[in-house]
């Protein structure tokens, strides 16, 4: 409960709570997945044979509380941790107890896996109910133990980034199956798109990876403090430095590749556009090499985020090339 706080200040507090940019982003990346890469390229000739409007906000909504809930239980796991790292960002047993923060985690899980199970039973797929309940509990696990544990924290928030997208191309495969005749129509299309999807899931696995490790080394005296076996405390920061550094440069290798269809099928807006990105990638990799100061580390991580928006509004300018 938010006692002595003016209404701005639990606003504030709120906001920092659910990760308010990082819910905007989620919402966005899948509006974006589904308007300008999936409906105009599998559904060219019938874009209404796309899913209903309605199971693709259900799908948005359910994503967006299993986040949440995500967020309100890392924080609740990393109340020492936060003290020491952001203490003037420190939301749960300051603001709000611990006990109504697993509360809250309890609640919202509860909903998007009903909501979860309902979309399971619209598509007809048992299987797919299941992914919620999963994502959740590997939420949990993540932030009770794995975010402690040598590369494995870095690993799963990274794979949730991807499965963001992922879990919108999946659900439309699974409608798709419903409509055998559709089915059959949209084949030679769907693995175009299905590279499309799986192209911008390893980007946002990258550099969720990258910008997971740059925090762990902003945040290494609270880590440290509190007995985490991160990267960096357990390498050190020189090697953190050349792990970044590959993936960075893996990253620019998987845009290379990209820009090198997009010149091909000559669509040029977006092959300059990732040009732009790819500059960015090399300034994050240049800054990094001078990094040292805890205030580096975060406007890299600032960057790291600032490059993830702009990778995925890029399938604004893949519609338009269309």
């Amino acid at each position: 409960m938010l006692n002595g706080f003016s209404f701005t200040s639990g606003l504030k507090a709120f906001v920092r709570l659910i990760r308010l940019p990082n819910v905007m982003m989620i919402i966005l990346t899948q509006a974006l997945l589904r308007y300008c890469i999936i409906m105009p390229y599998l559904y060219p000739e019938a874009p209404d044979s796309i899913s209903p409007l309605t199971d693709f906000l259900i799908l948005v909504i359910v994503t967006v509380l299993i986040a949440i809930g995500g967020y309100v239980i890392n924080d609740y796991f990393d109340v020492k941790i936060d003290s020491i790292n952001r203490p003037e960002k420190l939301v749960v047993s300051k603001l709000i107890s611990g006990f109504a923060a697993i509360k809250l985690h309890i609640l919202l899980n509860s909903v998007a896996i009903l909501l979860g199970i309902y979309l399971a039973w619209r598509i007809k797929t048992f299987s797919f109910g299941i992914v919620f309940p999963f994502i959740s509990g590997l939420l949990w696990i993540y932030s009770a133990k794995y975010k402690r544990v040598l590369f494995w924290g870095n690993f799963i928030v990274a794979g949730l980034s991807a499965f963001v997208i992922l879990v919108v191309l999946l659900f439309e495969f699974f409608w798709l199956r419903l409509n055998a005749v559709q089915f059959v129509n949209v084949l030679p299309d769907i693995r175009w798109v299905t590279y499309v999807c799986l192209g911008y899931a390893a980007f946002a696995f990258l550099v969720t990876m990258v910008r997971e490790i740059i925090k762990d080394m902003e945040d290494t005296e609270g880590d440290e403090a509190t007995g985490c076996q991160t990267i960096p405390i357990v390498l050190g920061t020189k090697y953190s430095r050349y792990i970044v550094g590959m993936l960075l440069i893996f990253t620019m290798l998987l845009l290379g590749y990209t820009q090198l269809i997009l010149f091909r099928v000559s669509m040029l807006t977006p092959f300059w556009y990732f040009m732009v990105i790819q500059s960015g990638t090399i300034y994050i990799l240049y800054k990094l090499y001078y990094a040292r100061e805890k205030q580096d580390f975060h406007y890299l991580s600032s960057l790291c985020k600032l490059i993830m928006v702009a990778g995925i509004l890029s399938m604004e300018l893949i519609l338009i090339s269309n």
